[in-house]
């Protein structure tokens, strides 16, 4: 009797095991090797916002992996340009074109977990993933530039303010050109070179007004930030979507890291750059309907209050930039996964007991001669521009005397050009402020 009392104790448990076996999960499978982008299941961030256009590769051996991010532009998405094939591009850490981390796994039951800590070569940062067939997702939260960044953080554009004499002792523009003497010339062409700069010569408004190189960069910028996490954000004038109004670039588009003192390295996504452009230059307000101090863009009295208003896309839609460009583009290209070199200086002058800062910062002399050309054969190239300038020219005391020679001085450009020393040029910045 007691046998059959075990047996059937035994017959009802049976049941029961093996319906627990059945509920319990079966191990995850191992992912050999996956490649994920934003088109196949990959989500990627860096300090809590999106990083868009990278690759990663994810390759599994028993309980570790190892994970691999990069990325690569397909050129054949920019039209207009006949360009082809994959362009390397900045990885997900600035300063590195490719992060490889040696993972431990975790079986989260759905998915491998992962986390760890890194330590480039200009950044430290903390990392969290999960991956499965399907999806992966990489946090890279905690990042910092070794560093520090540029401080202070926050420049706006140098004004355009001329001295008594008719000179400017302030430009957005930095430029320093020096050549060796063109043998028979006695004049000197920097002048010309800053004539360019100052001259309305940019068609907007329709082609109804010109504005200066100078100008567009102080009524379009109104500020750059250099985080310490390696991010830049640049904040300008935009009409995408209504009216004029204050608009920023999205963070992890345009990165940087100090490569040694007065040295910068500045990393552009492909991917952000030019869908920048492509927003930029697509819809806008008419003028007409245009009223900035309605909207609270400067302090009522500002003497840069104004309704007629000029955004970023009336200068990156006019076939002068769109021509600029294309010259400028074969420049860039191969730099962009290593970076682009920068030099910098933050100088700090007394004047009326009052400390000023500013900022220059611009490329080398080899590229800023490659970019002369690239800018100036444009305008040289175009009858109104070239009429603007002389006209201009001749209305400016700093600049008339130009005016007589001005023929032969554009002759001798490429002679000067090819025989350039030193040639700085770039952006002349001063701390950011609400008042300016």
């Amino acid at each position: 009797m007691k046998h059959i009392y075990t047996n059937i104790m035994l017959l009802v448990l049976m049941p029961l095991a093996a319906c627990s076996h059945d509920n319990s999960p079966s191990p995850l499978s191992p992912i050999k090797e996956k490649t994920y982008t934003d088109s196949s299941g990959l989500e990627l961030y860096y300090n809590g916002n999106k990083m868009p256009g990278k690759t990663v590769v994810f390759a599994q051996d028993g309980d570790k992996a190892v994970v691999k991010a990069y990325s690569a532009f397909n050129l054949s998405q920019i039209s207009g340009f006949g360009l082809t094939g994959e362009l390397p591009s900045p990885g997900i850490i600035p300063g590195s074109p490719e992060t490889s981390l040696q993972v431990s796994l975790n079986d989260a039951g759905q998915y491998w977990e992962f986390s760890g800590t890194g330590d480039d070569t200009f950044c430290t940062y903390s990392y969290k993933g999960y991956a499965s067939e399907d999806k992966l997702k990489l946090s890279i939260s905690d990042a910092k530039l070794k560093s520090g960044g540029v401080t202070p953080s926050a420049w706006m554009p140098a004004p355009i303010e001329k001295n008594s004499d008719g000179s400017f002792k302030s430009l957005p523009i930095y430029a320093d050109w020096q050549y060796d003497p063109i043998p028979g010339i006695d004049f000197n062409l920097s002048p010309l070179l800053s004539a360019v700069t100052v001259a309305p010569i940019i068609p907007v408004y329709n082609n109804t007004a010109y504005m200066s190189i100078s100008e567009a960069i102080y009524e379009l910028l109104k500020g750059i930030s250099f985080l310490p996490d390696g991010n830049i954000l640049f904040t300008y004038i935009s009409s995408v979507g209504g009216a004029y109004h204050l608009a920023q670039t999205y963070p992890n588009g345009y990165q940087y890291v100090i490569a040694a003192p007065g040295s910068i390295k500045l990393y552009v996504n492909p991917l952000s750059f030019f869908s920048f452009i492509l927003q930029s230059t697509s819809g806008s307000t008419p003028e007409s309907e245009v009223d900035l101090n309605a909207h609270g863009l400067w302090p009522v009295g500002n003497k840069k209050s104004s309704s007629r208003a000029i955004a970023i896309k009336d200068i990156l839609a006019s076939p002068l930039f769109q021509k600029i460009l294309k010259n400028i583009m074969p420049q860039f290209l191969p730099m962009v996964a290593e970076g682009i070199p920068l030099a910098y200086t933050v100088t700090v002058s007394e004047a009326s007991g009052t400390s000023h800062d500013s900022l220059k910062i611009y490329i080398d002399t080899e590229m800023a001669v490659n970019i002369l050309t690239a800018v100036i054969s444009p305008i040289l190239e175009d009858s109104s521009m070239m009429e603007a300038l002389r006209l201009y020219i001749s209305t400016d005391p700093t600049f008339s005397p130009l005016l007589p020679d001005l023929e032969k001085a554009i002759s001798m450009l490429p002679q000067a050009i090819e025989r350039t020393t030193t040639f700085n040029l770039g952006l002349s910045l001063i701390p950011y402020s609400t008042t300016e």
